[in-house]
Order: C-alpha cells, then sequence, then structure tokens
C-alpha cells in the first residue's frame, strides 16, 4: 500500500495534475470530489468559483522522502521568478511578412467543435468590443469583461488536445487584430499549462497575451492593415505599439505589473535584438518571454487577408532554426515538443502535389515526418528532403 504525504495547498497555487487528497463535499452533502481525483484546469476554475480557498493534496511518498522530515516533503511548489527580462530583433510582424509559404485554403472540409467556436468567437467579440473603442475613447476602457472571458471563454479551452488544431481551422482574414489576439491568449495559456504553472500565472500570462498588442488599436487603420511594405514612418508606428500599449494599460487600466510587461515586452528578445528598449535575458519577464513565441508562431500560421501563411511545419522549422538565442530555449523547446505530438494524423500536400496522412514523426525533426500517400506509398520526408511539406489540408 502506498504512502502518502497530505499537504493544505492554496486554490491560486493549484497545478492541473495534483491529486486530491481529501474528499470535498457540497453543502447539501453531495459528494463533489473524491480523494484521489486527479485535479484539470476545469476543475480547479469550479474550485475558484465556488470560493474555495485551499483544498488537501495528496503526494506518493517515495523511499527517499520516507527518510527527511516532514516539513521537507511538504515544501512550497517552485514559482517561477518574475522579475523582469528581455529579447530581440526578430518580430513575428516582420516574420509574417517575410513570406516563408503560401498557403491556400484547405480543399477538405475542416470542421471546428461548436463549444471550441462558441468560446473562441465570444473571445473574439469582446477584445473587439473593447479594444475597437481605445482608439476613440480613451479613458471609457474597462477590463472587467476581458477578465471574465479568460475564466469563462479561454481557460476551458487550454486542456483541449485539439486546441491548436482548431485555431487552424478559424478563418482570421477580416477583424486579424482580435483574432490574432486570442489565439496569441489561448496559446500563452496551453504554453503556461505544459509548463506546470499555477492557476494565478496562468490567468494572468493570458490577459497579458490578449492584451499584448492593444498598442496596435491606438495606431492608424490604414497604417494598421496596409498589405504592402510600410515606409520608415509608419514602421516607426508600428515597432512602438508596445511602449504605447504599456502607457495605456498603465494609465487607463487596472492591471498588474506582469500584465503591464507583457503588451512592452513581447517584441524584446534574449540577445537584446528586440525593441522598443532592446533589454536583454534576464530582464525581460517570464509572461512576456512565453508570449513572444505564442506571438511568432501565430503571426507565421494565420491566414490573413493577403493570403501569406506557413503550415506549423514551416513555422517550427523556422523556430528551430532561426530564433537560436532570441526565445526562451526552455519555453520554446516544450511548446516546439508539444506542438509536434499533435502533427501524427494531419492530412497535408507536399511539394510535389502528393497527399498523404502523417503516420510517423523522426524523432530528430518533426516537421520531416513520415507521410502515407493516397495510393498507399510511405514518403520518409528526413530522406527525400527535396519534398517537404508545403500545405494543411486537415488538422
Amino acid at each position: 500500500m502506498a504512502d502518502y504525504i497530505y499537504k493544505r495547498q492554496s486554490i491560486d497555487d493549484l497545478v492541473p495534475g495534483m491529486v486530491l487528497g481529501k474528499m470535498i463535499v457540497t453543502s447539501d452533502g453531495k459528494i463533489f470530489l473524491n480523494e484521489g481525483a486527479v485535479l484539470t484546469l476545469r476543475t480547479i476554475q469550479t474550485l475558484q468559483l465556488w470560493g474555495f480557498r485551499s483544498v488537501d493534496i495528496r503526494e506518493e511518498c517515495t523511499t527517499t522522502q520516507q527518510t527527511i522530515s516532514e516539513n521537507e516533503q511538504l515544501g512550497e511548489l517552485p514559482v517561477a521568478d518574475l522579475a523582469v527580462q528581455q529579447p530581440d530583433d526578430f518580430s513575428a510582424d516582420q516574420q509574417a511578412q517575410s513570406e516563408p509559404a503560401i498557403v491556400e485554403e484547405a480543399e477538405i472540409p475542416l470542421n471546428v467543435p461548436d463549444e471550441f467556436a462558441s468560446h473562441y468567437n465570444n473571445a473574439v467579440q469582446v477584445l473587439k468590443k473593447h479594444l475597437g473603442k481605445v482608439r476613440f475613447i480613451k479613458d471609457d476602457f474597462n477590463g472587467d469583461e476581458i477578465r471574465r472571458m479568460v475564466t469563462m471563454d479561454i481557460i476551458p479551452l487550454i486542456d483541449d488536445h485539439s486546441v491548436t488544431d482548431c485555431l487552424q481551422m478559424m478563418p482570421h482574414e477580416e477583424d486579424y487584430l482580435y483574432h490574432h489576439s486570442v489565439d496569441v491568449g489561448i496559446i500563452a495559456g496551453c504554453l503556461s499549462f505544459w509548463m506546470g504553472r499555477n492557476y494565478h500565472e496562468i490567468e494572468e500570462t493570458i490577459l497579458g497575451a490578449l492584451l499584448h498588442d492593444i498598442g496596435k488599436a491606438l495606431i492608424p487603420l490604414k497604417v494598421l492593415n496596409k498589405p504592402g511594405s510600410l515606409t520608415d514612418e509608419e514602421m516607426h508606428l508600428v515597432r512602438f505599439h508596445s511602449l504605447r500599449g504599456y502607457k495605456f494599460l498603465k494609465q487607463y487600466g487596472d492591471f498588474s505589473q506582469s500584465v503591464l510587461l507583457c503588451a512592452l515586452q513581447h517584441h524584446e528578445r534574449i540577445d537584446g535584438s528586440g525593441y522598443p528598449m532592446a533589454v536583454k535575458g534576464d530582464k525581460i519577464h517570464p509572461y512576456a518571454k512565453l508570449i513572444a513565441i505564442a506571438d511568432v508562431f501565430d503571426a507565421m500560421t494565420s491566414l490573413r487577408s493577403y493570403g501569406k501563411r506557413a503550415t506549423p511545419y514551416e513555422a517550427v522549422e523556422i523556430m528551430k532554426r532561426e530564433m537560436v538565442g532570441k526565445l526562451d530555449y526552455e519555453i520554446c523547446s516544450v511548446f516546439l515538443d508539444k506542438l509536434s505530438q499533435r502533427f501524427v494524423g494531419d492530412i497535408v500536400q507536399l511539394s510535389n502535389g502528393q497527399r498523404g496522412e502523417v503516420v510517423f514523426l523522426n524523432p530528430h525533426d518533426c516537421t520531416r515526418p513520415i507521410v502515407r500517400t493516397r495510393d498507399g506509398e510511405f514518403v520518409d520526408l528526413d530522406k527525400l528532403r527535396e519534398l517537404s511539406i508545403n500545405k494543411m489540408l486537415h488538422s
């Protein structure tokens, strides 16, 4: 019989995967959760909404742990250092304009689950409502509804294994700013979850991600939506949207410093080549480092009105090749590893026009998997280097 360590844990410090140490019973005597239940993000969210401040969790005691004191066994879980940190010059906006690939809309019908579409579209509308009026009525900005949207519409999506696939299927041609902000919020939430962050940190990261581009709402629409090359003056406006967003949230919002730094630092890079302050690694906030990865990936893989889009395979290859030293290595490694695990089963088109299903990932390079074509042929892209995946047909 296993021995367990029991510990009282604050709701804000709960992490998905923890095991409940004591049964939770509702006020009318019904069992809500039994001892031994594994906590999920949705369970933690429900406990928080019901007003729980703490619960008992249990951990299996190892042989080594049995020889040390209970106080040592019950030590606090590590929490990420929240000191300000820094980034680079390789921006998501520049990458999106570098045309890594041109991908047409999928020819196979793409069905987004109704629940996902409902949460996603509601989140877009909430951002459109509040960010859309920032350009005209600055002193009327209220983040309360956005905070509620994080809880009601974003959190329920991030522990869904198909969420990144669903994002690939959502249209982004119109209202790109709002769609991109929601995408980055969801991806950042997933990545925080994969990194083992606690519930409060996940919420704050998502909020910072949703508002990371609020400075773009202050840029003239003719510049923001310009499909061609920007003039030097226009580029200056775009590059300083992060500073303008930071100042706006500080003046008109009621947000933590962590959220403000997400707006300020999401274009900074580890090697100091980013903007607007050109700060380096340990000066960049951990949330901003994480959001930078989500921002770059979504900018490359989203379909904009002018049709430039990279496949997830191309995006991963570009991030692995060009972001070394620019994005946080640990966070980026977790993201690329988790993302690539979802590639198996994708229906894709190869650069020679053949279509097929990804059936096996190359352990050394997930962007060059084995694809089974419609006629049953197995194509090993790691060996056939002249071929590549150039279109996603279905996730």
